[in-house]
């Protein structure tokens, strides 16, 4: 049996409006380096979306014994965790850390902690914005704004653009991906909107001849069926525009191992490059199992915030660079702002950013 341990940052919402977003995910991403590097393989670390930290044992299988072993005892991972010395009771640590002891059974209670609100009924709300985004897709009331992925020294060289699709039937303010998506995924949507934005993204590349377009598919997306099938066969019968497609899937997402990997070989069979994007945070096992040779790594933009103020922080980016290289080709950190960040990128030893 494991153990499994969630912390929560209390004062979240105001770090966040004070500081900014990519401050707290610097949080997040030092309690996970804390972890993994006081606990080596057998600490796994990954964000749930209700805004918790989940640091758990990874169980390891002895084929001798014939049953699950785990080597760190949970008391130890308190104490260590917290930066103390002198030990006392776990309800004390629990206490110390904002943390909320869960059980034995790691696998059990991180699937029941991780179920996403997709599953569960969407809000009224939610269903409102969906209304909306399907109308502005049958209007194409959708933009595709371009976000270039170019060389740090040179901005006139680029890997490719990473579409990004704004909602304009949306007020100022709410047009943004990252707060209608949400719904869309909630209602189940995703799919079809994920397809709508690869049709859009193929008709890009068929008119511009120059161009390569990175796209991004959720979780739900990542499965083989009929309705990607007209998608699967205009890539069959133009593989030029296959092989200007970048396909990025997030390393944070919860996919199904076999469906997802037999869905993602046939995109890299017809030539597209596979991406993983926000790679470092969310120590995606289970992406990692679907892509285990990307074509490119995207490093999260919360590696870049930190470097900016810790040397260990710097290194510890460097490192991802070169682990990043070691399993892929192109290797691209993302959240990067003005001209000390571009110089940062090429000081830890990446060829490639994308800026926020």
């Amino acid at each position: 049996m494991g153990c499994a341990l969630f912390i929560r940052v209390v004062n979240r919402p105001m770090l966040v409006s004070r500081f900014g977003r990519s401050f707290v995910e610097a949080i997040d991403l030092e309690l996970g380096e804390r972890a993994r590097k006081l606990f080596g393989d057998v600490a796994r670390v990954r964000k749930t979306d209700d805004g918790h930290l989940l640091i758990s044992e990874i169980v390891l299988h002895d084929p001798d014994a014939d049953r699950l072993t785990a080597e760190a005892p949970t008391e130890s991972w308190l104490l260590r965790l917290s930066g103390r010395t002198t030990p006392h009771s776990q309800a004390a640590w629990l206490a110390n850390l904002r943390a909320t002891w869960v059980d034995d059974d790691v696998a059990r209670m991180a699937e029941a902690r991780s179920v996403k609100p997709s599953m569960g009924v969407p809000t009224r709300a939610d269903l409102a914005t969906v209304d909306t985004v399907l109308r502005a897709m049958k209007s194409d009331a959708i933009s595709l704004v371009m976000s270039a992925v170019h060389a740090p020294n040179d901005s006139r060289k680029v890997l490719y653009f990473k579409c990004v699709p704004w909602c304009r039937a949306f007020s100022e303010g709410k047009s943004s991906p990252k707060v209608y998506l949400p719904s869309m995924a909630r209602a189940g949507r995703m799919g079809c909107f994920d397809r709508y934005v690869v049709a859009r993204a193929l008709d890009l590349l068929a008119s511009s001849p120059q161009l390569s377009i990175g796209v991004n598919l959720s979780e739900q997306s990542l499965v083989s069926g009929l309705l990607w099938e007209s998608l699967l066969e205009r890539l069959t019968r133009s593989p030029e525009l296959a092989e200007r497609l970048v396909v990025e899937v997030s390393e944070g997402a919860r996919v199904a191992g076999r469906s997802a990997r037999t869905f993602l070989d046939r995109l890299r069979v017809l030539g597209c490059r596979i991406a993983i994007d926000d790679y470092g945070v969310a120590y995606g096992v289970d992406v990692g199992m679907v892509i285990p040779e990307p074509d490119i790594v995207k490093i999260a933009p919360a590696f870049i915030a930190s470097a900016r103020w810790s040397q260990s922080a710097r290194d510890r980016l460097r490192h991802l660079v070169q682990l990043g290289a070691s399993m892929a080709h192109d290797v691209v950190v993302l959240g990067v702002r003005d001209a000390v960040d571009k110089a940062l990128v090429c000081d830890v030893g990446a060829k490639w950013m994308q800026g926020d």
